[in-house]
């Protein structure tokens, strides 16, 4: 098969889309499949698969209004481990522009930016070429960015044979709610014309997959990240034990990490027991870093590659999945499963969740043998004194999540399951 894959974000292992993607599709069920790539962000991908990419973004549109001539860059896997490619990866600006863009939610800039897609300039000569020259046989991409994803859908329809499957990671249709009156309607009505046009829609949790289920009366059906678990646990814990949250830092995670600091903080006070690490691609921020770094007890510590995360995983003791207890964070992540989740599941060390009983991620943990969750604030550092207190525990509730990873989420059965069922599709 051909496979098309769509989304604004680059195809890299870091962020949560290409990490997602990586996992479905970088395996050798897909061996003798071809993919390709169209993105609308000015930033290099970093996987594994060997991709033909169209990449295009709202800057080169624009340079269309100033009497510059529109086509993107193409190129391909090999050309990035050769060098190359002569694209502009330089992404720094544009990534402290989407974080502040994240942060101040500026709806008028979310508006301009929407605008810019709506043009439709971007469906040119060039889009046509990379799409008659790989001709794909299905899209995936996940159900959000409407402004851009219906006129694809829309083209591919009417000009191809390609079939359409998404992937519904975040409640995007419910949080339009919120929007202002010039973007909600609109984008409503987008992602329903996108949604109705899938022929194969999966939910990122079963919460999600009943709620697009009963709201657009289609089939749903609910697709987790498989676990690579080639690495048993590790065993033995470290001397002093080492929490590692690996993510984004959106919808007030922030604060709930803030929270956990603090208690490895006082826990610390009498002699270091415990460090907080915090990996993440986030723009840091002088209010970040106040935030966040304290001393030993925690600090920040950026960006590394998915193999690099998955080697510090595994060396942790705990990792940590956090969501925000702010009402209206609550709201946007309700019904989306953090892909974050399953790099837990696979890690070998001990999983604590910290967040609000009724979020989607939450919830499921719960479920999972051997997960500890704690669901108030008020709880958090007298649960963690608990896990320093208690190796022995720890170790066999690391066990108890292994065996459980393996029973549900091999990721060999979950891609050979979405193999099967994409050439049911096709």
């Amino acid at each position: 098969m051909n496979i098309l894959i769509f989304d604004e974000a680059s195809w890299d292992d870091r962020n949560s889309f290409g990490n997602t993607v990586s996992n479905f599709f970088c395996g050798k069920a897909w061996n003798d499949d071809n993919f390709c790539n169209f993105y609308a962000r000015k930033k290099k991908p970093d996987n594994k698969a060997n991709v033909s990419y169209y990449n295009l973004s709202a800057t080169d549109i624009v340079k269309v209004f100033l009497k510059f001539k529109i086509k993107g860059t193409f190129f391909t896997s090999n050309d990035l481990k050769y060098s190359k490619s002569q694209v502009d990866f330089s992404s720094s600006n544009e990534q402290k522009r989407i974080d502040k863009l994240h942060a101040n939610k500026n709806e008028f800039i979310y508006w301009g930016h929407e605008q810019i897609w709506r043009s439709r300039l971007w469906l040119n000569k060039y889009f046509k070429k990379f799409i008659k020259d790989n001709n794909p046989d299905i899209l995936f991409a996940f159900a959000t960015s409407p402004y851009i994803l219906w006129p694809i859908i829309k083209y591919l329809k009417k000009n191809t044979e390609c079939k359409v499957v998404l992937l519904i990671a975040d409640e995007v249709y419910g949080s339009y709610k919120n929007y202002a009156f010039y973007r909600r309607g609109y984008l409503k009505r987008e992602l329903k014309k996108c949604i109705m046009a899938g022929d194969k829609l999966y939910g990122i949790s079963d919460e999600m997959s009943e709620l697009y289920s009963n709201r657009f009366n289609k089939a749903v059906s609910t697709l987790y990240k498989g676990c690579d678990l080639s690495l048993p646990p590790k065993g033995y814990l470290n001397p002093v034990l080492r929490f590692v949250y690996a993510g984004n830092l959106f919808w007030g995670r922030d604060d709930t990490l803030s929270k956990v600091a603090d208690a490895i903080e006082k826990i610390n006070k009498n002699g270091l027991k415990a460090t907080l690490e915090i990996y993440t691609g986030a723009s840091i921020t002088e209010q970040l870093k106040n935030k966040l770094n304290r001393g030993e007890s925690s600090k920040i510590m950026g960006p590394r590659s998915y193999d690099e995360i998955k080697h510090i995983m595994h060396e942790a003791d705990v990792v940590l999945h956090v969501e925000s207890f702010d009402e209206k964070s609550i709201e946007t992540v309700k019904y989306s499963f953090s892909t974050k989740i399953i790099d837990c599941l696979q890690s070998g060390s001990q999983i604590l969740g910290v967040g609000p009983s009724g979020i989607a991620s939450i919830e499921y943990l719960k479920k999972v043998d051997g997960a500890m969750v704690i669901t108030t604030g008020d709880e958090i550092e007298e649960k963690i004194m608990q896990i320093v207190s208690s190796p022995e525990k720890m170790l066999k509730n690391i066990e108890q999540t292994y065996k459980y990873a393996l029973e549900r989420h091999d990721i060999v059965n979950v891609q050979s399951n979405l193999k099967s069922e994409f050439e049911n599709i096709g």
